[in-house]
């Protein structure tokens, strides 16, 4: 089954999309590796970019993580506490990038009726940030976060909770994901996910998936073949 097949499949009967954040509709991993790294610089530390991509981004290792793998006597809440107010202040400030095909994916999704949410690893008042920032604040009905949350990815309870937010069952939602343990998360949900790719995660192993897509243009793009294709297909 090619992609277009495997897509029209996996949103036959889905009402709701329910998106991972970073890395997915904004690019916004490299700003979380600065403002994390600076922090370990302060300690004298070194936080690898290529071993962040894998082990933070895709994994979900975190602070913990990374103290644990290079044996460094830190306090991994003393290193979030230095991090967050520098990642925030990059939210506020529209430094951090939309993806080129997000706004456009997210007005034909919900042209089509689909409703839309968001579960995040980060903070929900930086994603509400870096929404506003970008005037998208007003397209999704919810927002779950890493401090509403009581387990995180890739435990299936953010996207629980999104779904549940939005009165719906799990199985009636897709999720679109860039990491291992967001698949994990969704899937133990309940949800069948799509993985787009980005720079930072395209060569790596996730696997796993109902759908993997080279990007979210690439996802953007079959989306509109799906609804002006000669087959007459539609779905939402």
């Amino acid at each position: 089954m090619d992609a277009h097949a495997k897509l029209i499949s996996i949103m036959d009967g889905v009402e709701a999309v329910i998106f991972d954040f970073d890395n997915v509709l904004v690019d916004s991993e490299p700003y979380h590796y600065r403002a994390y790294a600076g922090v370990f610089a302060g300690h004298g530390h070194a936080v690898d970019r290529d071993e962040y991509w894998l082990e933070w981004t895709s994994k979900g290792g975190g602070a913990e993580g990374e103290i644990a793998r290079h044996r460094l006597d830190l306090d991994p809440d003393e290193i979030r506490a230095g991090k967050d107010p520098v990642y925030s202040a990059f939210c506020r400030s529209g430094e951090i990038p939309v993806f080129p095909a997000a706004r456009e994916l997210i007005e034909l999704l919900g042209g089509r009726g689909l409703r839309l949410a968001i579960a995040s690893g980060s903070y929900s008042w930086d994603v509400r940030a870096l929404l506003e920032a970008h005037s998208l604040a007003g397209r999704f009905e919810t927002i779950v976060g890493k401090d509403e949350s009581k387990l995180l990815k890739p435990h299936p309870e953010p996207y629980l909770l999104a779904a549940r937010r939005l009165g719906l069952p799990p199985a009636s939602c897709v999720a679109i994901e860039d990491a291992e343990k967001g698949v994990e998360s969704a899937h133990a949900a309940g949800m069948p996910v799509i993985v787009v790719g980005t720079d930072v995660t395209r060569g790596l192993d996730i696997d796993g998936a109902d759908l993997r897509l080279g990007s979210l243009g690439e996802l953007l793009d079959l989306l509109r073949r799906s609804h002006q294709g000669s087959s007459g297909e539609t779905y939402g």
